[in-house]
């Protein structure tokens, strides 16, 4: 095991400070930051690549953090504490960070009575996190984004979810045609598909909605709400019922309550 001192913020160190605060850097080299114990360790349980280690005083780690050195073929750096801290989002500054390479989802879809969801122009890192949080809760098989939205790679994105971000796989919609290329797929693969979207203009009530059968839920951006196009293919459009002095939800809060109901419903009839 080879570890190499750095002292001064060199190239390697403004590299691995790049891959975390720049979303084009991160396409680039495909590589991504990742930090705390939990989320490393979900990253590695579901088979996420390491391709780099930091950390300072290799000997003052914690065994947690040399077995996670000692067992992944990684290259490892070792960092003054004044570097360490610059690196870390923590209060206390992290033990150990890493760079995960990004890798191919697996889209297959085992389960035969699904629910995607998918979500239009997501703009705010701790709602994507979180949301991403909820779907790891209930049950969701494959998060659909589109257009251009919050960097799912992105650190803050990814601290937020908590380690959920590793286990639920998640696929970019990159136009209109691509996203209802998916939707023909699906519904020839489950013919009872059913297409449901958010709106707080609708008349029914999440609660008169009927979620047994395999489910696509929509949700709108945080502002703009749902596309247009969307409506057009939805089989039902409802909304969440609410005092009438609150105009609105935070969009983690408004899907972790429809995937809180398409769960409860799907109990009940169990």
């Amino acid at each position: 095991m080879k570890i190499l001192k750095i002292s001064k913020e060199n190239a390697i160190f403004q590299q691995v400070l790049s891959i975390k605060e720049n979303r084009n850097k991160r396409c680039a080299l495909k590589k991504f930051f990742v930090e705390g114990v939990q989320n490393i360790n979900d990253a590695l349980n579901n088979d996420w690549q390491i391709d780099s280690l930091y950390f300072t005083e290799f000997d003052k780690l914690s065994d947690w953090a040399k077995n996670v050195v000692y067992n992944n073929n990684s290259n490892n750096y070792e960092l003054t504490s004044s570097l360490m801290k610059k690196l870390s989002d923590k209060t206390d500054t992290s033990e150990l960070v890493a760079i995960f390479k990004m890798k191919e989802q697996n889209l297959e879809i085992k389960s035969k009575n699904p629910i995607f969801l998918f979500l239009d122009r997501p703009s705010k890192k701790g709602n994507l996190g979180n949301i991403i949080r909820s779907a790891d809760a209930f049950n969701v098989d494959l998060i659909l984004i589109s257009g251009h939205s919050v960097d799912i790679y992105d650190h803050e994105v990814i601290s937020a979810s908590m380690g959920s971000f590793f286990k639920i796989p998640f696929k970019f919609m990159n136009s209109n045609s691509e996203f209802e290329t998916f939707v023909c797929d699906m519904k020839k693969k489950f013919q009872n598909l059913k297409i449901v979207a958010s709106s707080l203009q609708a008349e029914k009530s999440i609660l008169k909605e009927n979620f047994n059968d395999p489910i696509l839920l929509l949700m709108g951006n945080e502002r703009a709400g749902l596309g247009k196009h969307y409506y057009t293919l939805a089989d039902s459009v409802v909304k969440i019922d609410m005092n009438e002095d609150i105009d609105s939800l935070n969009l983690a809060c408004a899907t972790s309550i429809f995937l809180f109901e398409i769960n409860r419903q799907r109990m009940i009839s169990e």
